[in-house]
Parts: C-alpha cells; structure tokens; sequence
C-alpha cells in the first residue's frame, strides 16, 4: 500500500536550478537540498526537474552560476 505524504510536511512545493557543476557535469538541485542529479545534458536535466515540480510554472530556473550536489 502507497501513502501520500502532504508537501507541506517538506517545507512547501519543490523548486529546482538547472546548471553545470565546475567539471561541466548538468546538474539538477532543489533548492532545499531535498534532490537533485546529475545528467547527460541540459535537456535531460530540465526534464527531470519539471516532472519532478508537477509542471508548475517557475518552479525550474535555469542559472550560469556553478552549482554543486552537496
């Protein structure tokens, strides 16, 4: 049996930033430290994020900043 666990009991609705690592890897992160990962490319990133977020608009943003998984 499945439950669903209200967002709420998470801090609010996720949010991701898409960008390169210092190595150049595409990144995916919550911005809370919730998740993330690591992909083959921009477009594999972003795909994961927007599944993960439901869709909702503005809930991916795209940066030049270098991100990092930990």
């Amino acid at each position: 049996m499945m439950f669903s666990i209200p967002r709420k009991s998470f801090g609010g609705p996720l949010q991701f930033l898409v960008g390169r690592d210092a190595e150049g890897h595409w990144l995916a992160v919550e911005t809370h430290g919730r998740g993330g990962g690591m992909f083959c490319d921009r477009s594999a990133a972003l795909r994961y994020a927007v599944f993960e977020t439901g869709h909702r608009a503005r809930a991916v943003r795209v940066t030049a900043k270098t991100l990092s998984l930990l």
